[in-house]
Parts: structure tokens; sequence; C-alpha cells
């Protein structure tokens, strides 16, 4: 079960689930664990790992093993990153309480009383003088997790080069990358990378049945439209009535007239931003999926798929006018409710 969110926003915790530094099992990426482990076992630890892949991956969840374990956690088994909740290390990082982490992020501002839009360079003169100052904890190594790199500004960018180009000693940095091919290149060159690939579907399958209790149908269209990403799936199953339902409505009145305006009103409201994000990236990938159904007869979408006599190049052509429409919502602040209700129109009259 999820705790409880904290009163002041967390820019690194997924609406309905446990923040990364609760979390302890990890599904899938032995591969990545393993080649960090190997690297730790020579005596050679590389001071800066980019760890990489999309939303929901498990990027986080893998940097905060690796920082109770390189902080002194102690594991049941031999060359394993698994912690258990109870030890010290664990307790103490899950409560934000241990000195020897910092985890850099988008802070919040209380005069705005929302969260600042990117990781300022103010943010990271303190963390240098958390370098400079002695170990507050037992154990001379210290953590930095950066959650998310992307976030990060160009002032703040070249702020964490400088730490990377002259590291301290005994320091251990985790930068976290949905889009790793915009951080400055010198930032890339500097990191080893540790890209995270999709899970298996069936794999994927079994974890969320474990986790959940939604009917079959509303599984297998959580599974597909994760692109193998635990995360994600977790909260498209979270989302069932607000994102799923409503996506697997529309689908099925395609062809015809459906309640268009009742969606984008829904969607709209600022309580459901996460659904609406939700929702906006399951569109564009059944788009796709729709694209490719209709060029290959193959479907990987959710649900059945949509049968209107549309070529693949007109369901491209809309996925990719989901894309631009959706950027335009937050670059230029569009009304919410007419630019996916327009969207949907022009959809349907394609």
């Amino acid at each position: 079960m999820a705790r409880e969110a904290p009163l002041i926003p967390e820019p690194d915790r997924s609406e309905g689930s446990p923040h990364p530094r609760e979390v302890y099992d990890l599904l899938g990426h032995s591969d990545a664990e393993a080649r960090y482990l190997q690297a730790q076992a020579s005596g050679r630890l590389h001071h800066a790992w980019l760890i990489t892949g999309p939303p929901g991956i498990g990027k986080a969840t893998l940097a905060y093993r690796i920082a109770r374990h390189r902080l002194g956690g102690s594991s049941l088994l031999d060359q394993s990153l698994d912690i258990p909740p109870n030890d010290p290390v664990s307790q103490r990082i899950e409560s934000q309480g241990h000195g020897n982490l910092s985890v850099l992020r988008r802070p919040y501002d209380p005069k705005s009383k929302k969260l600042k839009r990117d990781i300022p360079v103010d943010e990271v003169r303190a963390l240098s003088k958390f370098f400079q100052s002695t170990a507050a904890e037992s154990g001379d190594w210290r953590a930095c997790i950066v959650d998310k790199a992307d976030d990060l500004n160009r002032n703040s960018e070249n702020g964490i080069l400088k730490l990377l180009e002259e590291p301290p000693d005994r320091t251990l940095f985790l930068l976290i990358s949905d889009q790793p091919g915009r951080l400055l290149p010198t930032i890339r060159s500097r990191c080893l990378h540790l890209p995270l690939r999709a899970v298996d579907g069936e794999v994927l399958g079994r974890w969320l049945a474990s986790r959940t209790d939604i009917r079959p149908e509303f599984q297998q269209a959580a599974i597909a439209l994760s692109r193998g990403a635990p995360g994600k799936a977790l909260a498209l199953a979270g989302h069932v009535e607000s994102v799923l339902q409503p996506l697997k409505r529309l689908m099925q009145s395609m062809a015809g007239d459906g309640d268009d305006m009742s969606l984008a009103k829904t969607l709209a409201t600022a309580k459901e931003a996460t659904s609406r994000a939700l929702f906006w990236d399951a569109l564009i990938d059944t788009l796709q999926a729709q694209a490719i159904y209709a060029e290959t007869g193959h479907w990987s979408g959710p649900f059945d798929p949509i049968e209107a006599r549309k070529a693949a190049s007109s369901w491209a052509e809309m996925a990719q006018r989901a894309q631009d429409t959706r950027r335009a919502e937050t670059a230029i602040n569009l009304d919410k409710t007419a630019a996916l209700f327009d969207f949907l129109s022009r959809v349907r009259a394609a």
C-alpha cells in the first residue's frame, strides 16, 4: 500500500506510489546491478553514474539501492544490492535523515506554494558546501542522487559539471535522466552510462497482478501502454476510471460520436493533472499503435484496435499532432479543455 504523501509535494514522487527511497525491490535490471557491483568489486569504482531509461522504468529505485549499499547498508547476500528495510542505513535514508546522502531535485517554493520548474544553481552551490563539510556520519563515503538531471538549468548544469570534473574524494554521484541527449555532452562524458531496458511483458504482468486487483483487460492495457516500465504500469493501473476506461470508450466510439467534452472538462481540473498526463501518453501511444496496425495488421496497443479505415500515414499524422498539441498546451498555456476537445474532434473527423 502506498504511503500517505507528504504535505509538501516532492517532484520525484509519483502520485499514488511510494517514493523510490521507500521501495526495496527492483523488477528486472539485474544486468545493470551486476555491472555496478563488478565495478565496485574491482576497486576502481567510477565517481559518477548516469542512470537512464523511460519514466517508471526503475531508475530512482536503482539509485537508492546503490546509495544504501555504498553508504554501508548490509545485504544478506554477497554481491547484492538487497539491503533490507530494517537496516539502520535504510531507515535513515527512508526518513531523509542520512547525513552522508544529498538528493538534488526541484525545490518547493513556499511563496508560490509550487515546485520550481527547474533545479536552480543555488541548490548546486549548497551541494558543494555539503561535500566540503566533514562527513556527518560514520563511514567516509558520501553519495548524491540527482533526480532528475533533466531538471537542471544551464547554470546548474555547469555547476554539476564542475563537481564532476573535480570530484571530492570518496563521493558517488548518481544522475537520473529520462532524456540524456538533452544534457551537456561534457556531463555525459564524465559519467558511466547505466541504461535500463524495458521489462519483459510476461514478467511485468505477473508483477502487476500481484499488486493490483483490476480486471484483466485493464491490466493488459496498462502493460501495453507502459513500454515495459513497472512504475508506469502501476500508475496506469491506479488510474483505471480516469484514464483506461475513458480511453476504451473513446476507441469503441471513434467511428461515431462520443462525450469528448465531458472527458476534456474532467481532465482539465487541477486534481486530475496526473490523469491528464497519463491520458495524453496513452492516447499518443494508441495512435502510434494504430498506425502500425493499419500498415502491418499487428496490434500492440491497448484493448481492441480501432477498425476505422484510415491509412497508416493518417494515424501517424494524428499521433504527431497529439504530441504537438500537448507541447503547445504547456508552452503557451492553452485552455486545457479546449485543447483536448479540439484534438479529439479532429481525430474523429480525419
